[in-house]
């Protein structure tokens, strides 16, 4: 039968995502567990709202018009997964943000975990800002801090899901999706990331010297409220896979060694991820930008499955991670998005030097390494879906 000349009909058209009786939900589970899948699952992980904003004047419905790709889209074609966005990171109840001053360009305030921020004004697109901001001063650097913001943390448990959980926690028996949950900025709970929340980056690494007692401490507090809190959903639903976010490294490596790993960070994701285990949670992976490659093996040695999104531009290549570790860990993300502003050419060179090794051997959903920002065209994103269609079926 002659295949239909679009990537989108052969979806609709032929009803691939039960293709062979297999779920969304099972295409995702076999896949991360390096079991034989029909295919993998096709998805992707998220735009600039910026980007939105671009496609939308190329032709993007305003239907379509959702920065959010983990969820799935009808009009990519693309799975997603069934999210429910938890409280896992803020304080509870959580202060609206506190002006501070504003001019012209920049905006000066306080946020609700006490981070004094200045904002690039221009270009904001649906809280979306064009450039990171300014973190000027954190709310951590005593002890008596530490004791003042865990109040914050301590109670409220309930507070910490959505008001519709129960109408979500049915959802979930019935879907046949691949489910997870997140925080309301589509991150999640990670330790180095909540360490950095409350000092800063640089805060954090003075603070691993000059206080590491209380680096300790912290972290142990952070086991005991996100395993008191997660308790209550994980004891009512089941769910597939947990991003641990952390964002720790850079191109030339992570912001903090093996060595301070291992001494503060590991005994602490070992009892987590024990904890998440058991809760039926059936994945685990860390979400981490940069070159986190000498982490690896901690990682590991803590439970950790998988990671992404493996970022290119990092210098971290699939193809190296899984010649290097074998089938210890899986991999969603790992293509290049440079590509997609290269041309036709070059997105057809990368997806046929990343897919094909490594769908031979299993645990890898491919998907661009980072958000799509919006210098890509909307023309260039579908081109690239409809020959990574083809690239997961033999056909590029």
């Amino acid at each position: 039968m002659r295949r239909p000349a679009t990537y989108s009909d052969v979806l609709h058209r032929n009803g691939i995502f039960f293709l062979k009786g297999m779920t969304q939900k099972e295409r995702l589970n076999k896949s991360l567990q390096f079991k034989p899948v029909d295919r993998p699952p096709f998805m992707e992980i998220a735009l600039w709202e910026q980007t939105v904003e671009r496609w939308r004047g190329e032709g993007l419905p305003d239907a379509a018009a959702s920065a959010d790709l983990l969820s799935g889209s009808d009009y990519f074609g693309l799975e997603g997964y069934d999210i429910v966005l938890f409280n896992l990171t803020f304080p509870q109840p959580c202060p609206d943000d506190r002006m501070i001053s504003e001019d012209e360009r920049y905006i000066t305030f306080i946020d609700c975990m006490g981070r004094k921020r200045i904002a690039l004004k221009e270009g904001m697109v649906r809280g979306m800002r064009m450039s990171m901001d300014r973190y000027v001063e954190h709310p951590l650097q005593t002890r008596e801090d530490f004791h003042r913001i865990r109040k914050g943390y301590e109670t409220h448990f309930e507070g910490r899901l959505p008001e519709d959980w129960r109408v979500s926690q049915a959802a979930l028996k019935s879907s046949a999706r691949p489910s997870m949950f997140l925080d309301r900025y589509f991150a999640s709970f990670g330790y180095y990331s909540m360490l950095r929340n409350w000092m800063g980056t640089e805060g954090l690494s003075y603070m691993f010297y000059d206080d590491p007692g209380l680096v300790h401490d912290c972290l142990s507090f952070l086991t005991e409220f996100i395993t008191t809190f997660l308790n209550i959903p994980l004891s009512e639903a089941s769910f597939d896979l947990y991003y641990i976010h952390e964002d720790l490294a850079g191109r030339n490596g992570p912001l903090l060694s093996p060595e301070l790993f291992r001494r503060f960070f590991l005994p602490q994701y070992t009892i987590f991820i024990e904890f998440l285990k058991s809760h039926g949670v059936r994945n685990v992976i860390v979400d981490t930008d940069g070159n986190f490659e000498v982490l690896i093996p901690q990682f590991l040695e803590s439970g950790v499955e998988g990671f992404g999104p493996i970022e290119v531009a990092a210098d971290l290549d699939p193809l190296h991670l899984r010649r290097k570790y074998g089938n210890t860990f899986f991999m969603i993300g790992g293509i290049d998005k440079r590509v997609l502003t290269e041309g036709r050419d070059a997105m057809k060179r990368e997806l046929k030097r990343v897919i094909p090794p490594l769908l031979e051997q299993g645990g890898f959903i491919p998907t661009i390494d980072h958000s799509i920002p919006p210098d890509v065209r909307l023309d260039s994103f579908k081109y690239y879906l409809e020959m990574k269609w083809k690239a997961i079926h033999g056909e590029l």
